[in-house]
């Protein structure tokens, strides 16, 4: 079981804490033939099925650069016929939600961030919630009104939803082109970044969006909040674990990948019942949110 810091725990009992979820979280969930949402490399991998000369983008997946790779691969397939296949995967296919997407959603955070196209905890939240759930995309430029008072629990999509393929972050130039085309959200984040803890969950350390934006904080301002990552037990190498430690000023909670994962799963019921503990005790008496 992961031992919660008490930091963050204080903090999302206060409302002070983004929650991230990535693609980890989502691998939970199965649909009603028991298909899981493709990972990325997996996806990418089942795209090259049918291409020829496809060696350079299997070169590019091995070394992880995912970006360059997807940028091939829709310039091969096409516009249309690539989305097509996003939203066959990550839309269409029915994926149902998991416990683990409870407890996120029983943290109660006034924020919480998604890097995935499907739209499992969206449907979920938004269902519980009876709509209550705000969900904006990188591509609305009026996010920044639903973050003052922490009245609005806020679902902020940071690479688009298959439902909207067109505007989805997936290749390099997608990159550049948001980062150009929508300058605010990326400012958003980085303010949040300063003043809240992040917890990243189901994410990884080679994120691009996360490593560009948690290391330039560091470096620009010196000195942020310290944020939290889970991370299966073995799945990175220390050396990396320290260097994306000090460059990211990020804290990691690693957790035993036995039994897919459940460990995790196990641990935000107990992050839960700790954070509700925490509001309970310290905070209704005192009032200082």
């Amino acid at each position: 079981m992961i031992d919660w810091p008490n930091a963050l725990i204080d903090s999302i009992a206060r409302r002070r804490c983004v929650i991230v979820i990535g693609s980890g979280v989502s691998k939970n969930s199965t649909n009603n033939v028991g298909k899981r949402p493709a990972a990325w490399e997996e996806f990418l991998r089942a795209c090259i099925v049918n291409l020829n000369e496809s060696e350079i983008i299997e070169e590019l997946l091995d070394r992880k650069d995912f970006l360059s790779a997807c940028e091939i691969i829709k310039n091969r397939l096409g516009l249309d016929p690539f989305n097509d296949l996003v939203q066959d995967e990550y839309q269409r296919a029915g994926y149902k939600h998991a416990t683990i997407h409870e407890h996120i959603y029983n943290l109660d955070a006034s924020i919480v961030v998604s890097p995935n196209f499907d739209n499992i905890y969206d449907t979920y939240a938004a269902n519980i919630s009876a709509g209550t759930i705000m969900v904006k995309a990188h591509t609305d430029g009026e996010i920044a009104n639903y973050l003052h008072g922490g009245k609005t629990r806020l679902l902020i999509k940071t690479h688009g939803s298959a439902n909207d393929p067109q505007n989805i972050i997936f290749t390099r130039r997608d990159y550049a082109a948001a980062r150009t085309k929508h300058t605010l959200f990326y400012e958003i984040l980085k303010a949040l970044a300063l003043t809240h803890t992040f917890l990243f969950l189901g994410c990884g350390t080679d994120d691009p969006d996360i490593r560009m934006l948690f290391e330039d904080i560091q470096f620009a301002h010196g000195r942020m909040p310290y944020h939290y990552m889970t991370l299966p037990t073995g799945e990175v190498h220390r050396d990396i674990i320290q260097i994306c430690s000090e460059a990211m000023r990020m804290k990691f909670l690693e957790y035993s990948p036995a039994n897919g994962h459940s460990e995790l799963t196990e641990s935000l019921e107990d992050l839960v019942s700790k954070v509700e503990d925490f509001r309970g005790e310290n905070l209704r008496e005192s009032q200082r949110w």
